[in-house]
C-alpha cells in the first residue's frame, strides 16, 4: 500500500482541475488525508476549498514561499503549462529542500523520454533538473486531451464548427486521452501502489488508440453530422514546423508521425483494470 497521502497540485487549469477534482474524492473516501493546490491568486478555487482542499498562494520566485506551502506534503503534481513552466524548477527546488517524497512533472502530453525539440526539449530538461538534485519523479505520458483538443480555434481541429483543418494526411495513430480519465489514472496509482513503483519512470496512459482520420468517421457515423475537412500537404505541415514559434504545425507533425505514447503493452499496465472512455464519448461530454 502507498504511504502518500499527503498532495499538492501545483495550478488548477486545464488539467489542475479535473486531477484535484479526483483527488478530493478520494480524501471524501479516507484515501487521502490533504490536497494543497498551489496558486498565484486566492481567488477562483472556492469551489474546491468548499469541497475539502487547501488553496495557499505562493510566490514562484521566493523559496521561502514554496517551501513553506509544501511543508508535510508527500507528492507534488504539477500541472503548469505554457510559459508557466518556467516555474516548475524552482517548484523542484523547493520541494526537495522541504522534504517531498515524489515530484510530478507536468509532463501530461507526448512522451519526452527521448526527445529534445520543441516543448518536449523544455520539459526533458527539467526533469534532467529532477534527477541532479535528487528528487524522485514520474511523469504521465497521456498524449493530448481526448476531450478538449477539439474546441481549440488555434489547433484547428474544431469539431463542433464542423470544419476541420487537418495537418498531414491524418493517418498516424495517436494516443488520446481524456481529462477525466488522466485524473482518475493519476490519483489511482498515486493513491494504491507502493513509492517504488514510480522511482524516475514514465507512465504511460492511453485512452484510445486511433488517428485523427478515425476520429473524424466515428463522430461524423455516431452523430450523422457532416464535416467539412480540408488537408495541408505533409511537406507544408514539415515545412511550417521549422519555425519554433509554430506551435499547431509542430504539433500536427507529432500526431503524423510520432502520436502514441509507447507501444500498446505499455499503457495502462500500472492499472490494467482501467476502462477510459473512446475519444467521441470524450468529445460528446466536453466540458470547459
Amino acid at each position: 500500500m502507498s504511504v502518500y497521502k499527503n498532495f499538492a497540485v501545483a495550478g488548477a487549469g486545464t488539467i489542475g482541475r479535473p486531477i484535484l477534482e479526483e483527488f478530493l474524492k478520494a480524501k471524501a473516501a479516507g484515501k487521502v488525508d490533504r490536497v494543497v493546490i498551489l496558486t498565484r491568486s486566492a481567488t477562483g478555487t472556492e469551489d474546491l476549498v468548499a469541497k475539502g482542499a487547501e488553496s495557499i498562494v505562493v510566490d514562484y520566485t521566493s523559496p521561502s514561499s514554496l517551501q513553506s506551502a509544501l511543508k508535510g506534503i508527500d507528492v507534488v503534481i504539477s500541472t503548469l503549462g505554457g510559459f508557466a513552466l518556467s516555474a516548475q524548477e524552482p517548484l523542484g527546488d523547493a520541494a526537495k529542500a522541504a522534504g517531498v517524497k515524489l515530484f510530478v512533472p507536468s509532463e501530461f502530453g507526448g512522451d519526452t523520454s527521448s526527445r529534445t525539440d520543441g516543448f518536449y526539449g523544455i520539459k526533458a530538461a527539467q526533469r534532467a533538473r529532477l534527477t541532479e538534485i535528487g528528487l524522485p519523479w514520474a511523469f504521465f505520458a497521456t498524449g493530448p486531451f481526448a476531450d478538449w483538443i477539439w474546441y481549440q480555434p488555434v489547433l484547428g481541429l474544431e469539431i463542433p464548427t464542423g470544419k476541420v483543418e487537418v495537418l498531414g494526411t491524418g493517418n498516424g495513430l495517436v494516443t488520446l486521452t481524456s481529462r477525466k480519465d488522466i485524473a482518475r489514472y493519476v490519483v489511482h496509482v498515486l493513491t494504491t501502489l507502493p513509492p517504488s513503483k514510480f522511482a524516475n519512470r514514465a507512465i504511460r496512459v492511453e485512452g484510445q488508440r486511433i488517428s485523427v482520420n478515425g476520429v473524424l468517421e466515428d463522430y461524423q457515423k455516431r452523430t450523422g453530422k457532416k464535416l467539412d475537412i480540408t488537408y495541408v500537404p505533409l511537406e507544408v505541415v514539415r515545412e511550417r514546423a521549422k519555425d519554433p514559434n509554430d506551435f499547431r504545425s509542430w504539433l500536427g507533425l507529432v500526431l503524423e508521425e510520432d502520436g502514441t505514447v509507447g507501444k500498446e503493452e505499455e499503457v495502462n499496465v500500472d492499472w490494467p483494470e482501467f476502462n477510459p472512455e473512446s475519444v467521441v464519448d470524450a468529445i460528446l461530454s466536453y466540458k470547459p
